[in-house]
């Protein structure tokens, strides 16, 4: 497993070029989500949230012809949370999309080297008025040394 997890790499990149500038969401409080067995406790009247999470496989190896040299993927889940708006929960997604395009490259997602944006979900709460939304995302390392042990 990478040194730099997925998640603490999606944490680092959505908060240090999210827009408060000209964007249409207000910075959200970003958690990363490390441990189920310690609850977190949050309040959107203060603020929307995003869950920084692993999704399902959170680490994948593709092996590329004699299983030496391969591909990598992690994927990270980011769960969306405000009660302002449908509408909100939408910029949301869009701004996490535009840092997702902005930095597809960077160097900063070392050691994979591409960010791709996934999929977005729409998730309506009616008994607490919450819109939620479920972003993935995945990083890949293409062509790289799958056998570390040599």
């Amino acid at each position: 497993m990478p040194e730099n997890t997925a998640i603490d790499i999606v944490d680092t990149l959505l908060d240090t070029n999210w827009n408060t500038q000209g964007g249409t969401a207000p910075e959200p409080t970003f958690f990363t989500v490390n441990d189920g067995a310690q609850p977190i406790r949050f309040d959107l009247v203060s603020g929307d949230v995003v869950f920084i999470k692993p999704d399902g496989p959170t680490l994948k190896e593709d092996p590329i012809g004699t299983w030496v040299y391969g591909t990598q993927t992690a994927r990270v889940l980011c769960e969306i949370n405000t009660n302002v708006s449908r509408a909100r929960a939408y910029n949301l997604m869009r701004e996490i999309r535009r840092i997702c395009h902005a930095n597809m490259h960077d160097n900063a997602l070392d050691p994979f080297q591409r960010l791709q944006f996934v999929s977005f979900v729409e998730v309506f709460d009616e008994q607490q008025l919450v819109w939620k939304g479920r972003v993935i995302l995945e990083l890949v390392a293409n062509s790289i040394l799958l056998n570390i042990s040599t």
